[in-house]
């Protein structure tokens, strides 16, 4: 896999890494999603972090049978403190499971002439995998480091991750895309 040296047309975008989100089968992601910040922040790279923020009557939690969570304006909904998102970062706040449905970032991107996204986050058969199609129909360049991206299923994510080699979608490992930025 190789990336440009050139980071200033790229972007890092962390999918739902949230109070409510983070449980024990991603806290292995923080480490390497840190460094990814870390390296985002000295390249001045933009860093966005899609959010889920919902409202506690959403049809989701009734359709999809799942508990009621990342209300809007809760601290459940807040990025997780070892993030700590600065004023310069982007919170989008996403009421469907991409973080381009419904929401600015897809212009906001373009204005900032972005062209390659790096994508992270959790969980990797719903809202990571929603926004890296969506990247992909819009036309970016997604570049997805495998061990910074998790689900407490261990089988979708492995199958959600295999799928992505048939629209040829970069990946890497967090390590390998730090020494290329």
């Amino acid at each position: 896999m190789s990336v440009s040296n050139n980071s200033i047309n790229s972007a890092l975008i962390i999918v739902d890494m949230q109070k409510d989100n983070v449980g024990r089968y991603c806290k292995d992601i923080i480490p390497q999603i840190q460094s990814l910040i870390r390296k985002a922040r000295e390249k001045k790279m933009p860093i966005i972090f899609a959010c889920d923020s919902r409202y506690p009557d959403d049809s989701l939690f009734e359709r999809a049978g799942i508990e009621i969570h990342t209300i809007k304006g809760t601290e459940g909904a807040e990025v997780i403190d070892e993030f700590a998102p600065t004023p310069e970062d982007m919170i989008v706040e996403k009421r469907m499971l991409s973080a381009f449905f419904g929401t600015d970032l897809d212009f906001t991107l373009r204005e900032k002439g972005i062209k390659k996204l790096i994508i992270t986050g959790v969980r990797t058969e719903f809202c990571f995998l929603k926004t890296v199609l969506d990247a992909f129909e819009l036309g970016y360049e997604i570049i997805v480091p495998l061990d910074s991206c998790a689900s407490p299923s261990e089988e979708g994510h492995k199958t959600v991750l295999a799928s992505l080699d048939v629209l040829k979608i970069k990946k890497s490992t967090t390590e390998e895309l730090l020494r290329q930025l």
